[in-house]
């Protein structure tokens, strides 16, 4: 099988996690020229009164690629996203085992968003114990099938994607189950079962 590539994303949603449970081998896409609104820097948790989204503040000019793009620490957004998850989660089963974790990656001061985003990605990774290989990509392919960047974006719907169906499991707050937040609320929420749930959120 070939490698899966796909641009990398800020805490991504339980269905960017479906998608790549499908690849052994997963290359970045860090050559593309840097969108705006995307999963790349934005997360969404469940909180008490709503789904928050929570936005890595970015520093890029028109044009820039994303292996250039680098965090805006003037803001403060680390203090903000620990916040939140905090609130969201602090009372989660599963939030003990994996909070310093989380905590240390928030606490190193990232330059670079590629690099705080694949950093989370290989925690979320191991948190569920999954053994694959991760690169980036060398130069910008104008051509790759089937292609998967830029694919899944917030402004459309998982429902239209025919990637990923929502497997209910429990969450902190509301009585309606809430599909496709970040997967940090599954592995929370669930930890060593949260496998077991991506594989019954796939829809091949």
């Amino acid at each position: 099988m070939s490698p899966l590539l796909i641009e990398p994303h800020y805490l991504g949603s339980i269905e960017y996690f479906v998608l790549l449970s499908h690849f052994d081998e997963i290359c970045f896409e860090i050559h593309e020229s840097f969108p705006k609104q995307t999963y790349r820097n934005r997360a969404y948790f469940l909180t008490s009164n709503k789904v928050q989204s929570l936005v890595v503040p970015a520093k890029y000019s028109n044009g820039s690629r994303t292996l250039e793009v680098e965090i805006d620490h003037s803001q403060r957004w680390v203090k903000d996203h620990w916040g939140a998850f905090y609130s969201a989660y602090g009372k989660a089963p599963f939030f003990e085992y994996f909070e310093a974790e989380f905590r240390s990656v928030w606490d190193t001061k990232w330059e670079s968003l590629v690099e705080l985003n694949v950093t989370f990605i290989k925690l979320c990774f191991k948190i569920l114990q999954w053994q694959k290989k991760i690169t980036l990509s060398e130069e910008y392919r104008h051509e790759v099938n089937p292609e998967y960047r830029n694919l899944i974006v917030p402004k459309k719907s998982f429902e239209g994607r025919d990637l990923y169906t929502p497997a209910p499991y429990n969450q902190l707050f509301g009585g309606t189950f809430v599909p496709n937040l970040s997967i940090v609320d599954l592995l929370m929420n669930e930890g060593p079962n949260a496998t077991q749930l991506i594989k019954l959120s796939s829809l091949s």
